[in-house]
């Protein structure tokens, strides 16, 4: 066999071939686990979507942003997961709280729940509940 060099007569010329897998992390990789990490802290419909909505910045060094906004994640909850992620990954973490128009009106009815159907369900009955009351 010949490569890279070989003449005829001369010993052939290998090269080691590293085919193992190698974590090569960039910002898309590291939003998706750490938003994965987030849906696994939500303990209800308001944390997930919490966790849906949570805006993750990651700049050139790989340091990450994470901002909750306020009427769906609590205030005084850590997102402890997120924060294992990013510890195993050595990343820096900042948290913020951010304030934004949330995706339904009533965020408090996701705390009553965990199931996104009993949620639906919930959500359409106190928008038919406020349809039907007099104005």
């Amino acid at each position: 066999m010949k490569t890279d060099g070989a003449v005829d007569g001369d010993k052939p010329d290998f090269r080691g071939v590293d085919d193992r897998p190698k974590l090569e992390l960039n910002g898309e990789k590291i939003t998706l686990l750490i938003r994965s990490a987030l849906l696994d802290d939500a303990t209800n419909i308001s944390e997930k979507l919490g966790a849906l909505q949570a805006e993750i910045t990651v700049d050139d060094e790989n340091d990450v942003w994470i901002s909750l906004e306020e009427d769906l994640w609590p205030h005084d909850k850590e997102p402890v997961q997120a924060l294992i992620v990013a510890a195993r990954l050595g990343l820096e973490v900042e948290l913020e709280t951010m304030w934004s128009t949330i995706p339904f009106h009533w965020p408090g009815l996701g705390e009553l729940t965990s199931s996104t159907s009993e949620y639906t369900q919930m959500m359409l009955d106190a928008y038919a509940q406020y349809d039907s009351s007099p104005k």
